[in-house]
């Protein structure tokens, strides 16, 4: 009887070898598929943000100005107009209609008018039932407001909720439009002493209207493309175009200034009115009813203001700079009602802007703060292209 031949097997030594090159072409793999990844949630959130920008162009060309960056829903009755009013929309919701929203636009607007709900204000609590009506009412196939998640709205990077608790109220964007940008001086108040102030080599520009924001030390202006209580035309744009930008992200915590607390808080635009009342979401602009300001002196403190204004940042701060909250935050910064928030962003190594021409740039961490301010305003005689 013949012997069968012995199959010989992996040795320990060839296993651990075959183990340890499987281990070494994971290890060179991984990283290039989440680089892939990444590549393509920012080219996501790039034309989110390039749909945005047109949805603002169109409006334009249909009124002629740009909408307002934050208003108010009707003034109160009797008397002189007061200084506040009901809580009204913020420009996302002027957009509506070019961004093929036109049904749940049309439903709201029903309450804007005479015969329609009283006393709507722009927050989940007020606009919730309007939105719920809409399927049983009209047919339309609308989504209600705790389920209404436009791609447009959130950057697919972004770690934020989508939405102000588990089960709604209202999506929460993580992109906000620019007020203006803070004044460049030096010796200025807008600015702390150290790396974050302007670079004393520059053209000064100096803010002929500013005005307090809610958070303390906050300064909102009106340099930019969506001022609250204000339209802006594009012939009021001089610097043109291609050099304001007019949206830009926050899409990430925002972290305490001391490293040792590890606390993250909400750096999106929308989150909460009032704190812990009904969420406010990208429906809710402001309840002021006058324009920021207009200063005596230019680039004087800031005069009395002092609103709420959600869904809006004044620039302020270098790009993607994230430790300023915490018990001495920032001057203007808040999870509330920020309008000094920086514009920050979950991208590996800075963070997307959208220009006025529709063209969106990638601003990296090493960009300069002084050009990153002179982009958030319109009128200031400074052009700059960012390279990505």
């Amino acid at each position: 009887m013949r012997n069968r031949p012995r199959r010989r097997g992996f040795t320990l030594r060839e296993l651990f070898t075959v183990v340890t090159i499987i281990c070494v072409l994971l290890a060179l793999l991984v990283p290039m598929i989440q680089a892939s990844r990444e590549a393509a949630r920012r080219t996501q959130c790039s034309n989110g943000l390039k749909n945005t920008i047109l949805a603002l162009q169109n409006y334009h060309d249909t009124y002629k100005v740009f909408p307002m960056g934050a208003m108010h829903a009707g003034l109160n009755p009797g008397g002189a107009p007061p200084i506040h009013a009901a809580l009204g929309p913020s420009w996302w919701y002027s957009i509506g209609p070019f961004l093929e929203q036109r049904s749940w636009y049309d439903r709201v607007q029903t309450t804007r008018v005479p015969g329609g709900l009283a006393n709507v204000q722009f927050c989940a609590q007020d606009m919730a039932p309007v939105f719920g009506r809409m399927g049983r009412d009209f047919k339309d196939g609308a989504t209600p407001l705790n389920t209404f998640v436009p791609d447009f709205m959130r950057c697919p990077t972004s770690p934020l909720p989508t939405m102000e608790t588990p089960t709604g109220p209202i999506c929460l964007p993580t992109y906000v439009g620019i007020t203006g940008g803070c004044d460049i001086d030096p010796p200025s108040q807008d600015h702390p002493p150290g790396p974050d102030a302007p670079a004393a080599n520059r053209r000064r520009y100096l803010n002929e209207a500013k005005g307090t924001g809610a958070a303390a030390g906050g300064i909102v202006t009106s340099s930019g493309a969506l001022p609250p209580c204000e339209h802006v035309r594009l012939a009021d744009c001089l610097d043109g175009a291609s050099y304001i930008i007019v949206v830009g992200e926050q899409s990430d915590w925002l972290l305490d200034r001391n490293r040792a607390n590890s606390q993250k808080y909400h750096g999106d635009p929308g989150w909460t009115v009032g704190g812990t009342g009904p969420g406010g979401g990208w429906l809710s602009g402001t309840t002021r009813v006058d324009p920021v300001p207009k200063l005596r002196t230019p680039g004087g403190p800031a005069a009395a203001w002092g609103a709420d204004c959600w869904n809006l940042t004044t620039v302020r701060y270098p790009p993607n700079l994230k430790r300023v909250m915490g018990a001495n935050p920032l001057p203007g910064c808040s999870e509330n009602h920020g309008i000094n928030n920086p514009l920050q962003s979950a991208h590996p190594g800075g963070l997307l802007v959208g220009f006025m021409d529709g063209s969106v740039q990638f601003a990296t961490d090493a960009t300069d703060p002084t050009s990153f301010l002179r982009l958030a305003i319109r009128n200031d005689g400074y052009v700059l292209r960012l390279l990505d």
